[in-house]
Protein backbone atom coordinates (compact mmCIF):
# COMPACT_ATOMS: atom_id res chain seq x y z
CA UNK A 1 0.00 0.00 0.00
CA UNK A 2 1.39 3.69 -0.85
CA UNK A 3 1.95 5.71 1.75
CA UNK A 4 1.41 9.67 1.70
CA UNK A 5 4.37 11.84 1.51
CA UNK A 6 5.60 15.21 0.54
CA UNK A 7 8.35 15.98 -1.53
CA UNK A 8 10.54 18.60 -0.57
CA UNK A 9 13.67 19.42 -3.67
CA UNK A 10 16.75 21.61 -2.39
CA UNK A 11 18.45 22.98 -5.82
CA UNK A 12 22.06 23.80 -4.81
CA UNK A 13 24.76 25.37 -5.99
CA UNK A 14 26.72 22.40 -7.02
CA UNK A 15 24.35 19.71 -6.47
CA UNK A 16 20.19 18.75 -6.03
CA UNK A 17 19.20 16.72 -3.14
CA UNK A 18 15.16 15.55 -2.60
CA UNK A 19 13.83 14.05 0.76
CA UNK A 20 10.73 12.25 0.80
CA UNK A 21 8.78 12.96 4.16
CA UNK A 22 6.25 11.10 5.45
CA UNK A 23 3.23 13.06 6.83
CA UNK A 24 3.78 11.27 10.34
CA UNK A 25 7.40 13.11 9.78
CA UNK A 26 9.67 10.03 9.16
CA UNK A 27 12.23 10.39 6.28
CA UNK A 28 11.19 7.87 3.58
CA UNK A 29 13.91 8.19 0.98
CA UNK A 30 16.49 10.28 -0.30
CA UNK A 31 18.24 10.65 -3.52
CA UNK A 32 20.47 13.15 -4.96
CA UNK A 33 22.55 14.13 -7.78
CA UNK A 34 25.52 16.80 -9.02
CA UNK A 35 25.84 18.96 -11.39
CA UNK A 36 28.89 21.57 -12.51
CA UNK A 37 29.40 24.82 -12.03
CA UNK A 38 31.48 26.33 -15.07
CA UNK A 39 33.86 29.05 -14.97
CA UNK A 40 34.77 30.06 -18.09
CA UNK A 41 36.45 33.09 -17.23
CA UNK A 42 37.96 34.40 -13.62
CA UNK A 43 35.78 35.65 -11.35
CA UNK A 44 32.67 33.29 -13.42
CA UNK A 45 29.99 30.95 -12.30
CA UNK A 46 27.43 29.47 -14.16
CA UNK A 47 25.39 26.02 -14.64
CA UNK A 48 23.16 25.35 -17.75
CA UNK A 49 19.60 24.91 -16.37
CA UNK A 50 19.24 22.25 -18.16
CA UNK A 51 21.91 20.20 -16.07
CA UNK A 52 19.80 21.18 -13.03
CA UNK A 53 16.34 19.43 -14.58
CA UNK A 54 18.09 16.23 -15.33
CA UNK A 55 19.80 16.08 -11.90
CA UNK A 56 16.55 17.05 -10.32
CA UNK A 57 14.88 13.93 -12.45
CA UNK A 58 17.82 11.68 -11.18
CA UNK A 59 17.18 12.40 -7.45
CA UNK A 60 13.73 12.22 -7.35
CA UNK A 61 13.79 9.20 -9.21
CA UNK A 62 16.76 7.61 -6.80
CA UNK A 63 14.22 8.54 -3.68
CA UNK A 64 10.90 7.33 -4.89
CA UNK A 65 12.60 4.24 -5.52
CA UNK A 66 14.40 3.96 -1.67
CA UNK A 67 11.20 5.41 -0.27
CA UNK A 68 9.18 2.09 -1.50
CA UNK A 69 5.65 2.52 -3.12
CA UNK A 70 4.07 6.09 -2.30
CA UNK A 71 1.41 8.99 -2.98
CA UNK A 72 3.33 12.36 -3.63
CA UNK A 73 0.70 14.67 -1.89
CA UNK A 74 2.65 17.93 -2.81
CA UNK A 75 5.62 19.24 -3.65
CA UNK A 76 8.04 21.66 -2.37
CA UNK A 77 11.09 23.40 -3.87
CA UNK A 78 14.16 25.70 -2.44
CA UNK A 79 17.08 26.83 -3.82
CA UNK A 80 20.38 28.43 -4.05
CA UNK A 81 19.59 32.65 -4.03
CA UNK A 82 20.30 35.45 -5.80
CA UNK A 83 21.97 34.42 -9.30
CA UNK A 84 20.22 34.99 -12.52
CA UNK A 85 18.15 32.14 -15.12
CA UNK A 86 16.89 34.48 -17.84
CA UNK A 87 14.74 32.56 -20.16
CA UNK A 88 11.83 32.27 -22.96
CA UNK A 89 8.01 31.98 -22.71
CA UNK A 90 8.72 28.36 -22.95
CA UNK A 91 11.06 28.31 -19.75
CA UNK A 92 14.09 27.43 -22.58
CA UNK A 93 16.93 29.66 -21.11
CA UNK A 94 18.78 31.62 -23.26
CA UNK A 95 22.14 31.97 -21.49
CA UNK A 96 23.65 29.87 -19.00
CA UNK A 97 22.64 30.26 -14.88
CA UNK A 98 24.53 33.16 -13.56
CA UNK A 99 25.22 32.00 -10.30
CA UNK A 100 25.62 33.80 -6.51
CA UNK A 101 29.64 33.25 -6.80
CA UNK A 102 29.99 34.88 -9.93
CA UNK A 103 31.62 38.42 -9.58
CA UNK A 104 31.59 40.26 -13.21
CA UNK A 105 28.88 42.46 -12.36
CA UNK A 106 31.41 44.35 -9.56
CA UNK A 107 31.53 46.21 -12.85
CA UNK A 108 28.61 47.74 -12.50
CA UNK A 109 28.05 47.73 -8.97
CA UNK A 110 28.63 51.98 -8.88
CA UNK A 111 25.16 52.65 -10.28
CA UNK A 112 23.35 50.70 -7.18
CA UNK A 113 26.18 52.82 -4.77
CA UNK A 114 24.64 55.83 -6.58
CA UNK A 115 21.31 55.24 -5.31
CA UNK A 116 19.99 57.84 -3.17
CA UNK A 117 20.43 57.17 0.54
CA UNK A 118 16.85 56.28 0.93
CA UNK A 119 16.88 53.92 -2.01
CA UNK A 120 19.34 51.89 -0.70
CA UNK A 121 18.19 51.91 2.97
CA UNK A 122 14.82 50.48 1.36
CA UNK A 123 17.26 47.68 -0.27
CA UNK A 124 18.41 46.76 3.18
CA UNK A 125 21.36 45.04 1.73
CA UNK A 126 25.04 45.55 1.09
CA UNK A 127 25.45 46.00 -2.30
CA UNK A 128 27.42 43.20 -3.75
CA UNK A 129 27.71 41.96 -7.29
CA UNK A 130 26.65 38.22 -7.05
CA UNK A 131 22.95 39.56 -6.54
CA UNK A 132 20.13 39.53 -9.38
CA UNK A 133 19.87 43.18 -10.23
CA UNK A 134 23.62 43.59 -10.82
CA UNK A 135 24.18 40.43 -12.68
CA UNK A 136 20.65 41.54 -14.81
CA UNK A 137 22.51 45.11 -15.58
CA UNK A 138 25.50 43.30 -16.69
CA UNK A 139 23.42 41.18 -19.11
CA UNK A 140 21.95 43.91 -20.33
CA UNK A 141 25.13 45.54 -20.93
CA UNK A 142 27.12 43.19 -22.12
CA UNK A 143 24.88 40.73 -23.84
CA UNK A 144 22.08 43.09 -25.36
CA UNK A 145 20.56 39.89 -27.70
CA UNK A 146 20.41 37.72 -24.52
CA UNK A 147 18.00 40.15 -22.75
CA UNK A 148 15.99 40.89 -25.90
CA UNK A 149 15.21 37.09 -26.42
CA UNK A 150 14.52 36.59 -22.54
CA UNK A 151 11.01 36.99 -21.18
CA UNK A 152 11.58 36.53 -17.09
CA UNK A 153 14.21 36.47 -15.32
CA UNK A 154 14.22 34.03 -12.43
CA UNK A 155 15.76 32.56 -9.46
CA UNK A 156 17.18 29.18 -9.89
CA UNK A 157 14.06 27.29 -7.71
CA UNK A 158 11.77 29.35 -9.92
CA UNK A 159 13.00 27.62 -13.32
CA UNK A 160 12.83 24.36 -11.93
CA UNK A 161 9.22 25.37 -10.68
CA UNK A 162 8.17 27.16 -14.02
CA UNK A 163 9.92 23.82 -15.55
CA UNK A 164 7.48 21.82 -13.47
CA UNK A 165 4.49 23.71 -14.05
CA UNK A 166 4.41 26.27 -16.46
CA UNK A 167 3.74 28.87 -13.79
CA UNK A 168 5.96 31.92 -13.29
CA UNK A 169 6.71 33.65 -10.02
CA UNK A 170 9.36 33.85 -6.96
CA UNK A 171 8.40 34.24 -3.83
CA UNK A 172 9.37 36.93 -0.70
CA UNK A 173 12.79 35.13 0.72
CA UNK A 174 13.66 35.06 -2.56
CA UNK A 175 12.81 38.45 -4.15
CA UNK A 176 14.26 40.06 -1.35
CA UNK A 177 17.75 38.84 -1.86
CA UNK A 178 18.08 40.34 -5.56
CA UNK A 179 19.05 44.45 -4.19
CA UNK A 180 15.50 44.25 -6.18
CA UNK A 181 13.52 44.28 -3.75
CA UNK A 182 11.91 47.27 -1.52
CA UNK A 183 12.34 45.85 1.79
CA UNK A 184 9.66 48.54 3.91
CA UNK A 185 6.43 47.68 1.33
CA UNK A 186 7.65 44.00 0.10
CA UNK A 187 7.38 44.88 -3.93
CA UNK A 188 9.96 45.36 -6.05
CA UNK A 189 11.62 48.93 -5.90
CA UNK A 190 11.31 51.21 -9.11
CA UNK A 191 14.81 52.88 -8.41
CA UNK A 192 16.45 49.90 -8.22
CA UNK A 193 14.80 47.77 -11.50
CA UNK A 194 15.73 51.04 -13.32
CA UNK A 195 19.15 51.06 -13.15
CA UNK A 196 19.08 47.67 -14.58
CA UNK A 197 18.35 48.79 -17.85
CA UNK A 198 15.74 45.58 -18.21
CA UNK A 199 12.30 45.96 -18.61
CA UNK A 200 10.65 45.57 -15.54
CA UNK A 201 8.08 42.93 -16.85
CA UNK A 202 11.01 40.31 -17.01
CA UNK A 203 10.01 40.34 -13.16
CA UNK A 204 8.04 38.12 -11.99
CA UNK A 205 5.29 38.16 -9.61
CA UNK A 206 5.58 36.61 -6.30
CA UNK A 207 3.56 34.64 -4.30
CA UNK A 208 3.52 32.93 -0.81
CA UNK A 209 6.07 30.23 -0.34
CA UNK A 210 3.20 28.05 1.28
CA UNK A 211 0.86 28.78 -1.84
CA UNK A 212 -0.04 26.67 -4.41
CA UNK A 213 1.71 27.69 -7.82
CA UNK A 214 0.67 24.57 -10.15
CA UNK A 215 0.24 21.49 -10.65
CA UNK A 216 2.97 19.67 -12.09
CA UNK A 217 2.68 18.99 -16.12
CA UNK A 218 2.36 16.48 -18.20
CA UNK A 219 5.92 16.10 -19.41
CA UNK A 220 7.75 16.82 -15.98
CA UNK A 221 5.60 14.54 -14.12
CA UNK A 222 6.92 11.76 -16.75
CA UNK A 223 9.86 12.54 -16.14
CA UNK A 224 9.90 12.52 -12.76
CA UNK A 225 7.45 9.43 -12.55
CA UNK A 226 4.79 11.41 -10.25
CA UNK A 227 1.10 11.87 -10.99
CA UNK A 228 0.28 14.64 -13.67
CA UNK A 229 -1.29 17.76 -11.17
CA UNK A 230 0.63 17.16 -8.51
CA UNK A 231 0.60 20.77 -6.57
CA UNK A 232 3.46 22.82 -6.25
CA UNK A 233 4.23 25.11 -3.60
CA UNK A 234 5.85 28.38 -3.92
CA UNK A 235 9.18 27.44 -2.44
CA UNK A 236 11.34 29.44 -0.77
CA UNK A 237 15.22 30.24 -0.85
CA UNK A 238 17.47 27.54 0.90
CA UNK A 239 18.30 29.55 4.06
CA UNK A 240 14.85 30.01 4.68
CA UNK A 241 13.79 26.87 3.77
CA UNK A 242 16.29 25.54 6.51
CA UNK A 243 14.64 27.75 8.96
CA UNK A 244 11.64 26.31 9.20
CA UNK A 245 13.10 22.91 9.78
CA UNK A 246 15.74 23.90 12.48
CA UNK A 247 12.93 26.23 14.15
CA UNK A 248 15.11 28.86 14.99
CA UNK A 249 13.09 31.17 16.65
CA UNK A 250 13.97 35.24 17.55
CA UNK A 251 16.49 35.75 20.19
CA UNK A 252 18.08 32.59 19.20
CA UNK A 253 21.25 32.35 16.64
CA UNK A 254 22.84 29.73 14.66
CA UNK A 255 26.01 29.32 12.71
CA UNK A 256 26.29 26.96 9.76
CA UNK A 257 29.57 26.04 8.15
CA UNK A 258 30.21 24.56 5.14
CA UNK A 259 31.82 26.18 1.71
CA UNK A 260 30.80 28.78 3.46
CA UNK A 261 29.34 29.84 6.77
CA UNK A 262 26.22 31.90 7.85
CA UNK A 263 25.41 33.54 10.93
CA UNK A 264 21.77 33.87 11.55
CA UNK A 265 19.73 35.35 13.39
CA UNK A 266 15.88 36.12 13.42
CA UNK A 267 14.53 39.59 13.51
CA UNK A 268 11.55 41.33 13.92
CA UNK A 269 12.28 44.43 11.54
CA UNK A 270 14.18 44.89 7.81
CA UNK A 271 16.50 47.48 9.29
CA UNK A 272 19.73 47.37 7.45
CA UNK A 273 22.71 47.14 9.39
CA UNK A 274 26.36 47.63 7.66
CA UNK A 275 28.01 44.69 6.54
CA UNK A 276 24.63 42.34 7.29
CA UNK A 277 22.28 40.96 5.10
CA UNK A 278 18.35 41.13 5.90
CA UNK A 279 16.13 39.07 4.09
CA UNK A 280 12.59 37.31 4.22
CA UNK A 281 11.63 34.39 6.01
CA UNK A 282 9.47 31.70 4.27
CA UNK A 283 6.52 32.53 6.62
CA UNK A 284 3.54 34.93 5.91
CA UNK A 285 5.77 37.49 8.32
CA UNK A 286 9.35 38.12 9.60
CA UNK A 287 12.94 38.67 8.42
CA UNK A 288 16.09 37.28 9.44
CA UNK A 289 19.39 38.79 9.64
CA UNK A 290 22.58 36.82 8.44
CA UNK A 291 26.25 37.76 8.16
CA UNK A 292 28.00 35.82 5.44
CA UNK A 293 31.34 34.61 5.12
CA UNK A 294 32.27 33.26 1.94
CA UNK A 295 35.88 31.18 2.47
CA UNK A 296 34.88 28.51 5.46
CA UNK A 297 35.32 24.51 4.03
CA UNK A 298 36.15 25.89 0.72
CA UNK A 299 39.30 27.73 1.96
CA UNK A 300 40.33 24.10 4.02
CA UNK A 301 39.79 22.06 0.61
CA UNK A 302 42.24 24.35 -1.06
CA UNK A 303 44.99 24.24 1.87
CA UNK A 304 44.02 20.43 1.90
CA UNK A 305 44.78 20.17 -1.36
CA UNK A 306 47.69 21.88 -1.83
CA UNK A 307 49.73 20.08 0.95
CA UNK A 308 48.12 16.63 0.01
CA UNK A 309 46.50 16.09 3.24
CA UNK A 310 43.55 13.89 4.22
CA UNK A 311 40.72 15.59 6.30
CA UNK A 312 41.34 13.83 9.71
CA UNK A 313 45.10 15.48 8.73
CA UNK A 314 43.49 19.05 8.91
CA UNK A 315 41.48 18.62 12.28
CA UNK A 316 44.05 16.39 13.85
CA UNK A 317 46.77 19.59 13.15
CA UNK A 318 44.82 21.80 16.10
CA UNK A 319 45.80 18.88 18.40
CA UNK A 320 49.50 19.49 17.90
CA UNK A 321 51.80 22.77 19.03
CA UNK A 322 50.06 26.14 20.49
CA UNK A 323 46.87 27.97 19.59
CA UNK A 324 47.87 30.48 17.58
CA UNK A 325 50.01 28.44 15.07
CA UNK A 326 53.24 29.60 16.29
CA UNK A 327 52.41 33.13 15.00
CA UNK A 328 51.51 31.89 11.47
CA UNK A 329 48.20 33.67 10.42
CA UNK A 330 46.08 32.77 7.10
CA UNK A 331 43.63 34.90 5.35
CA UNK A 332 41.01 32.97 3.81
CA UNK A 333 39.81 35.22 1.39
CA UNK A 334 40.18 33.15 -1.88
CA UNK A 335 36.80 33.97 -3.38
CA UNK A 336 36.93 37.29 -1.82
CA UNK A 337 34.46 38.18 1.09
CA UNK A 338 31.58 39.53 2.19
CA UNK A 339 30.79 40.02 5.63
CA UNK A 340 32.48 42.26 6.93
CA UNK A 341 35.33 42.91 4.36
CA UNK A 342 32.00 43.50 1.27
CA UNK A 343 35.07 42.92 -1.09
CA UNK A 344 34.62 41.01 -4.20
CA UNK A 345 38.51 41.03 -4.95
CA UNK A 346 39.68 40.39 -1.32
CA UNK A 347 42.70 38.07 -1.78
CA UNK A 348 43.80 35.25 0.91
CA UNK A 349 47.13 36.28 2.79
CA UNK A 350 49.94 33.24 4.68
CA UNK A 351 51.88 35.41 6.64
CA UNK A 352 54.46 34.54 9.64
CA UNK A 353 56.35 31.72 8.14
CA UNK A 354 59.85 30.76 9.20
CA UNK A 355 62.10 27.93 8.80
CA UNK A 356 60.75 25.55 11.32
CA UNK A 357 57.19 26.38 10.01
CA UNK A 358 56.14 22.69 9.24
CA UNK A 359 52.88 21.12 7.49
CA UNK A 360 51.26 20.80 10.68
CA UNK A 361 51.38 24.58 11.95
CA UNK A 362 50.34 25.22 8.16
CA UNK A 363 47.03 22.92 8.55
CA UNK A 364 46.50 24.28 12.30
CA UNK A 365 46.78 28.18 10.75
CA UNK A 366 43.94 27.11 7.92
CA UNK A 367 41.95 26.20 10.06
CA UNK A 368 42.12 28.77 13.18
CA UNK A 369 42.03 31.28 10.34
CA UNK A 370 38.30 30.02 9.32
CA UNK A 371 36.92 30.25 12.88
CA UNK A 372 38.97 33.93 12.78
CA UNK A 373 36.61 34.91 9.63
CA UNK A 374 33.96 33.48 11.49
CA UNK A 375 34.71 35.71 14.41
CA UNK A 376 35.22 38.55 11.87
CA UNK A 377 31.82 38.12 10.91
CA UNK A 378 30.05 37.63 14.15
CA UNK A 379 31.76 41.07 15.50
CA UNK A 380 29.61 42.91 12.79
CA UNK A 381 26.20 41.48 14.26
CA UNK A 382 25.23 45.22 16.16
CA UNK A 383 24.32 43.02 19.72
CA UNK A 384 26.69 40.57 19.47
CA UNK A 385 26.23 37.06 20.10
CA UNK A 386 24.06 35.71 22.79
CA UNK A 387 25.88 32.98 25.13
CA UNK A 388 24.46 30.00 23.44
CA UNK A 389 24.57 29.25 19.45
CA UNK A 390 23.46 26.55 17.95
CA UNK A 391 25.93 25.10 15.24
CA UNK A 392 24.91 22.98 11.66
CA UNK A 393 26.78 22.05 8.91
CA UNK A 394 28.56 19.67 7.58
CA UNK A 395 31.62 21.49 8.08
CA UNK A 396 31.07 21.82 12.01
CA UNK A 397 31.05 17.64 12.30
CA UNK A 398 34.95 17.81 13.94
CA UNK A 399 35.24 17.98 17.28
CA UNK A 400 38.66 19.80 17.16
CA UNK A 401 37.03 22.42 15.41
CA UNK A 402 33.94 22.65 17.62
CA UNK A 403 36.10 23.59 20.50
CA UNK A 404 38.11 25.79 18.55
CA UNK A 405 35.27 27.95 17.32
CA UNK A 406 33.86 28.27 20.99
CA UNK A 407 37.26 29.10 21.87
CA UNK A 408 37.56 31.36 19.31
CA UNK A 409 34.08 33.13 19.83
CA UNK A 410 33.79 32.70 23.30
CA UNK A 411 30.24 31.19 23.28
CA UNK A 412 28.97 27.70 24.22
CA UNK A 413 28.13 26.01 21.00
CA UNK A 414 25.45 23.72 21.02
CA UNK A 415 25.33 21.13 17.80
CA UNK A 416 22.86 20.33 15.80
CA UNK A 417 21.92 17.24 13.58
CA UNK A 418 18.84 17.55 10.96
CA UNK A 419 19.76 15.80 7.54
CA UNK A 420 18.63 18.05 4.40
CA UNK A 421 17.30 20.55 6.66
CA UNK A 422 16.56 22.60 3.17
CA UNK A 423 14.72 19.53 1.77
CA UNK A 424 12.65 19.34 4.58
CA UNK A 425 11.68 22.58 4.65
CA UNK A 426 10.64 22.74 1.38
CA UNK A 427 8.84 19.93 2.29
CA UNK A 428 7.23 21.29 5.07
CA UNK A 429 6.06 24.21 2.86
CA UNK A 430 4.50 21.55 0.56
CA UNK A 431 2.44 20.33 3.41
CA UNK A 432 1.31 23.78 4.40
CA UNK A 433 0.05 24.53 0.74
CA UNK A 434 -2.24 21.30 0.75
CA UNK A 435 -2.96 21.76 4.55
CA UNK A 436 -1.89 18.64 5.04
CA UNK A 437 -0.70 18.59 9.47
CA UNK A 438 2.86 19.56 9.28
CA UNK A 439 5.40 16.60 10.45
CA UNK A 440 7.60 17.32 13.63
CA UNK A 441 10.69 17.02 12.03
CA UNK A 442 12.93 18.31 15.09
CA UNK A 443 16.82 18.97 15.12
CA UNK A 444 18.45 16.03 17.06
CA UNK A 445 20.45 18.24 19.79
CA UNK A 446 24.10 17.37 21.16
CA UNK A 447 25.89 18.48 24.27
CA UNK A 448 26.62 22.04 24.76
CA UNK A 449 30.36 22.99 24.00
CA UNK A 450 31.73 25.73 26.22
CA UNK A 451 34.67 27.81 25.99
CA UNK A 452 37.72 26.27 27.30
CA UNK A 453 40.99 27.62 28.69
CA UNK A 454 42.48 28.97 25.36
CA UNK A 455 40.30 31.64 24.99
CA UNK A 456 42.86 34.08 25.87
CA UNK A 457 45.57 32.68 23.35
CA UNK A 458 43.13 32.80 20.27
CA UNK A 459 42.08 36.09 21.32
CA UNK A 460 45.77 37.42 20.58
CA UNK A 461 46.09 35.76 17.50
CA UNK A 462 42.32 36.73 16.27
CA UNK A 463 44.29 40.46 16.71
CA UNK A 464 46.92 39.11 14.84
CA UNK A 465 44.79 37.94 12.02
CA UNK A 466 43.09 41.40 12.19
CA UNK A 467 46.28 43.42 12.12
CA UNK A 468 46.59 41.30 8.98
CA UNK A 469 43.68 42.64 7.21
CA UNK A 470 44.41 45.70 7.77
CA UNK A 471 47.68 45.63 6.56
CA UNK A 472 46.13 44.92 2.99
CA UNK A 473 48.17 46.93 0.72
CA UNK A 474 45.70 46.86 -2.11
CA UNK A 475 43.54 49.73 -2.55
Amino acid sequence: MARRALLGIDLGTSGVKATLLGVDGTTLGEGDAAYPVHTRRPGWAETDPREWWRAVVRAVRAGVERSGPVEVAAIGLDGQMHGLVLVEEDATPVRPAILWADQRADTVMARWRGLAALEQDRLANPLVPGMTGPLLSWVAEHEPAALRRARWALLPKDWIRLRMTGAVGTDPSDASATLLWDMPTGTWSPAAVALTGAPSALLPPVLASDRIAGGLGGLAAEDLGLVRGTPVAGGAGDTPAALLATGLEKGQAQITVGSGAQIVMPVTSPLPVPALHVYRTAERTGWYRMAAVHNAGIALEWMRNLLGAQWDEVYAALDRGEPGAHGVTFVPHLTGERTPVLDPSATAALSGLRLSTDRATLLRAAVEGVAFSVRHAADALPDGLPPQVRLAGGGSRSPAFRRLLADVLGVGLRPIRLRSASALGAALLAARAVAVPEPAVAPQEEPVITPGPNVAAYAEAYERYLSRIRSDPRP
